[in-house]
């Protein structure tokens, strides 16, 4: 795992535990629950090393005094192209958006991670349920400890991206060659090709590592 691995937010420091500092956090956790949960996550680093970011809890520091005010994670890689988050702050630092903020971070980390297709997770309090809604994770059943929620990544869009790039091209060499139609035209229509391609190829990708049709992805 890499110690230099870590996300910032306006007021944190998302920073994951080493194996070491996960061995400590266990020492001196006093409740049954949480002391088991760490050592499940402790096995799952020693488990599969190469995945120790999925598996380990990143501490939340505040930045300008360094201070760990929780912590959150994932639960095990990715599966099928979908993982699982968890999450939990010290009772004093509540109510303040920290943990909103902190769970933003990690949504987009995690959906930078290549295969990572969607993100769940399980609310076991009506603030946690609000933190998770906030951030576009939707309702999808229920779980052990209450309602399961649910966020995708969203689909790509190279096609307007690459549209537009080429209808700017094309604009410029339809000035050059005192034909702005023409060039327009060409731009637009080379940059919608290569848009509608590399969206072809994002959604045979999420098909094939989350197993839905196609169609669906």
């Amino acid at each position: 795992m890499k110690k230099e691995t870590q996300l910032k937010t306006k007021r944190l420091l998302l920073v994951p535990m080493t194996r070491q500092e996960l061995e400590q956090t266990i020492a001196r956790e006093e409740n049954p629950d949480l002391k088991q949960a760490y050592g499940e996550m402790l096995a799952g680093v020693d488990a599969d090393p190469g995945n120790a970011l999925w598996n380990t809890p990143w501490a939340m520091r505040l930045k300008k005094e360094g201070t760990c005010i929780g912590d959150l994670g994932f639960k095990g890689a990715p599966k099928k192209g979908t993982v699982e988050l968890g999450y939990g702050v010290l009772k004093e630092y509540e109510g303040r958006g920290y943990t909103t903020e902190a769970v933003g971070a990690m949504i987009d980390w995690a959906f930078s991670q290549d295969g990572v297709y969607a993100i769940e997770a399980e609310a076991g309090n009506a603030a946690s349920a609000h933190i998770l809604e906030k951030r576009g994770f939707q309702k999808d059943g229920d779980g052990e400890e209450g309602p399961r929620y649910r966020r995708e990544k969203p689909k790509s869009a190279w096609m307007t991206v690459y549209m537009c790039l080429g209808l700017s091209i094309g604009m410029s060499l339809g000035s050059i060659s005192d034909n702005m139609t023409i060039g327009m035209c060409i731009g637009m229509c080379v940059g919608m090709s290569i848009g509608m391609l590399l969206d072809d190829q994002e959604k045979k990708r999420r098909a094939k590592v989350t197993g839905e049709t196609e169609e669906k992805a």
